[in-house]
């Protein structure tokens, strides 16, 4: 029997309660690994699902923060790694495929492509890709359809799986969306175009048709006509014609471009809404399990669906808040992921912080409302430093810089660093640091920081340099005056 036919969340190790329920409405980000998230969600719960994957590019990406003009942003952060290798996880996930799916469609495509590729970086990608495809379709509702975005790199393997795992009979389009802008090779054609594998679940699925505007030569030929075209067929000129599998009316963004976050890779919004308008209702749920900036999830919440996304990268609740404010949709999402801002759950901050340094270091920063991301002290065991506006005559550029330091209680030499970045790195600028650690402040640390001495904000006395515990760095208001 083609296991495609039934539940296949029989007896993968889900760990913890399932996410995603279908009793409230949905609005969630997941940080985490998407494959780990996706296990522990309830089957055939989603309607659509979107994923910009890693395109096996072979390079690194970063994030890069756009801070307040007069104190440049130095938080050039890993956004994501798209290089791949192969090694024992890799084989090991690929046995896995290859015994679970045994004699089925899945199990021949991988282990068909191996002897086509070779234990070589594409193979632990397309390994890790199937994996989560078998994930997406057991999550997809039987009118449900799945978006995979690519490009030539993989596209033809990526087409292979998904026919394994969705079936050849529910593949429907191959959309090529192009674009203009970036550099020109010397030795080849400019390569201008992504790709986007569009597959249902079943063959009952959500297509709401699009329409765009026919071209000059047709408007001026069907209007002479008296409304119809040489096939004698009438046609809407005001509706327009319908969508075809070649997208060109949506740009690429460019550097320029005021959608941009920063983060690497970013989609057009508009992008995204053909996407969700065509393939979901309203009230639909629809998933993002490589949210990154969080474009889905913008364009989801703008056309009225329900939305989920996941994204390994801490720093992403960031870049989605500050979007979802900056169009005032609000940031009352759900985050899952991560310790609980309240204050009895110091103790999971203070297991993160040893346990994931770096990450636990990010995502402090990210959860801190009006927090800007400014500079990654983190390979020298510094932490994350972000910046915060300081309330006061608007005119007076004022500003805190936070620093989140993980793997360890706080130490005078972390004051010390304060006290340099106060004294030599901000003008006036910065008026006071705030050093926020989930673990008791030792007594020496509490005095250095004390006699670095006091500053009047907006009438009232703070410290130069205070010390914070992370509930207390997360809660509404933690003894600084904020714009």
């Amino acid at each position: 029997m083609d296991r495609r036919t039934h539940d296949t969340s029989k007896d993968y190790e889900r760990g913890g309660d399932t996410v995603l329920g279908s009793a409230e409405y949905v609005r969630q980000l997941h940080v985490g690994d998407n494959l780990g998230v996706m296990r522990r969600m309830e089957t055939e719960t989603v309607d659509l699902v979107y994923l910009d994957p890693p395109f096996n590019s072979n390079q690194n990406y970063r994030i890069v923060f756009r801070g307040p003009a007069e104190l440049k942003s130095r938080a050039y952060l890993p956004a994501f790694e798209d290089v791949w290798s192969w090694d024992d996880e890799s084989e090991d996930s690929f046995r896995e495929l290859t015994l679970e799916w045994h004699g089925e469609p899945v199990g021949v495509a991988i282990s068909g492509l191996l002897t086509v590729v070779g234990r070589d970086r594409m193979m632990a990608y397309l390994v890790n890709m199937t994996l989560r495809l078998i994930e997406i379709r057991r999550l997809l509702k039987p009118t449900g359809s799945v978006y995979l975005h690519c490009d030539p790199t993989a596209s033809h393997y990526l087409k292979v799986l998904m026919d394994a795992v969705f079936g050849r009979e529910n593949f429907r389009n191959e959309i090529v969306w192009c674009y203009r802008g970036g550099g020109v090779p010397r030795r080849d054609f400019a390569r201008k175009h992504d790709l986007i594998l569009r597959f249902s679940k079943s063959d009952e699925y959500v297509f709401n048709p699009q329409y765009t505007q026919y071209s000059q030569a047709s408007m001026e030929l069907v209007t002479r006509r008296g409304g119809v075209s040489v096939d004698g067929l009438e046609r809407d000129l005001e509706r327009g014609a319908h969508m075809t599998d070649w997208w060109s009316d949506i740009n690429s963004l460019q550097t320029w471009s005021p959608e941009r976050t920063g983060y690497p890779t970013q989609k057009p919004v508009r992008l995204l809404e053909r996407i969700i308008r065509s393939s979901s209702n309203e009230g639909d749920l629809v998933l993002d399990p490589f949210c990154g900036c969080g474009t889905t999830l913008v364009a989801a919440e703008r056309l009225g669906r329900q939305w989920a996304g996941i994204d390994v990268e801490p720093m992403s609740l960031n870049v989605l808040r500050a979007r979802f404010e900056g169009e005032g949709i609000g940031s009352g999402f759900d985050v899952e992921g991560l310790p609980s801002v309240k204050p009895f759950d110091r103790e999971g901050w203070a297991a993160m912080a040893v346990s994931e340094r770096e990450q636990f270091e990010r995502a402090v920063i990210g959860l801190i409302p009006g927090c800007v991301p400014w500079r990654n002290r983190q390979s020298k065991s510094g932490g994350m430093e972000g910046l915060m506006r300081l309330a006061g005559d608007a005119e007076i550029p004022n500003h805190a810089v936070i620093n989140v330091v993980g793997g360890g209680p706080l130490s005078v030499k972390d004051v010390r660093r304060m006290m340099r970045t106060l004294d030599s790195e901000t003008g006036d600028e910065v008026l006071i640091g705030v050093l926020a650690s989930p673990f008791d402040v030792p007594a020496e640390v509490v005095e250095t920081a004390i006699g670095a001495g006091e500053v009047v904000i907006d009438g009232r006395s703070c410290g130069v340099i205070t010390t914070l515990g992370v509930d207390e760095v997360l809660g509404a208001d933690f003894g600084i005056a904020r714009r």
